[in-house]
């Protein structure tokens, strides 16, 4: 680790954040810090909001997608696996509790523009922004792209409704519908939850996002471009986590590891140059897959000290 070590790091902050590109090992190092967390005496929640990827699996044992689930024996760490169209459900709901009579005037077209679902997703994970109930939280994101898009979209949406809300009036005075002030209060209700969560990932004192990458040219593209982007959002990264490094002493004289090293090598001081001023942790390939307590153990220890 270079810089500040990745151990305070997540002793420090409350909200955790594991994105980068797809495949890189986000789930991984999310869980590990998870277990990490609560070997150490924090009760731990882990949440994945990437609708490809297992909780379950990596945990090898079932995690709930509407209920938060113990993990292990442990009797402080806990998680949810948020499946994006049992979220729109819970969404839809309560909008339409929300919004009661209104759509039905107006019908289900606001609950049904083609992000929708997403934005349901980006509903529940906002609701653990204001969590009280755990030391900490940590977050399996989406691939990147798909985390920027779910940051935008929910003021996308917000101004759609209230668009839709306010070019309706004359025409709910036409028809004698009573237009109630209070949806569009309990619009800017929901606007402003939002706007809290984005602003509590940007608070550098209770949250810290962090970039998982390869050394590999993809995944760098990609991480400086998310660097940049999530920089839009008033949101700096703190850490990046370097995956699957060869480990030296396995090449043994292994011609073919021997250039796959070389070519990290190149990479990694790529990742030096682009990226100074963000301490970075790399993590090595291990030698079997990485599931279950004691393999993501075995992680965390590599990541913030045993």
């Amino acid at each position: 680790m270079q810089g500040p070590g990745l151990d305070e790091l997540v002793r420090t902050k409350k909200f955790l954040f594991f994105g980068g590109k797809g495949g890189v090992g986000k789930t991984t190092m999310a869980a590990a810090t998870a277990v990490w967390l609560s070997d150490h005496g924090y009760n731990t929640l882990v949440v994945a909001t990437d609708p490809t990827v297992s909780l379950s699996s990596i945990f090898a044992q079932e995690v709930g997608e509407t209920e938060i689930t113990p993990i292990g024996t442990e009797r402080n760490l806990c998680g949810l696996s948020i499946n994006p169209r049992k979220a729109l459900g819970m969404f839809q709901s309560r909008m339409n509790t929300m919004m009661d009579g209104f759509s039905t005037m107006f019908g289900s077209e606001l609950l049904s523009t083609p992000c929708t679902e997403e934005i349901a997703a980006f509903d529940q994970f906002v609701s653990f922004m204001g969590d009280t109930e755990h030391d900490k939280v940590v977050f399996d994101t989406a691939p990147t792209g798909h985390t920027l898009r779910e940051l935008s979209m929910p003021f996308d949406w917000s101004g759609y409704i209230s668009n839709q809300i306010e070019s309706r009036r004359e025409l709910s005075e036409v028809l004698g519908f009573v237009y109630d002030e209070g949806m569009i209060d309990d619009l800017k209700q929901e606007k402003a939850r939002y706007d809290a969560a984005v602003k509590a990932l940007s608070d550098t004192d209770t949250s810290s996002f962090n970039l998982v990458l390869l050394p590999e040219k993809l995944p760098i593209d990609e991480t400086e471009r998310a660097v940049t982007d999530l920089g839009g959002f008033g949101i700096r990264v703190r850490a990046l986590i370097v995956n699957e490094i060869i480990p030296q002493d396995a090449i043994r004289g292994n011609a073919f590891l021997e250039r796959r090293r070389a070519t990290q090598e190149r990479y990694l001081n790529d990742i030096g140059t682009r990226f100074r001023d963000i301490p970075r942790a790399e993590v090595p390939l291990f030698d079997s897959d990485i599931y279950g307590l004691d393999a993501l153990r075995k992680v965390g220890g590599v990541l913030y000290g045993r």
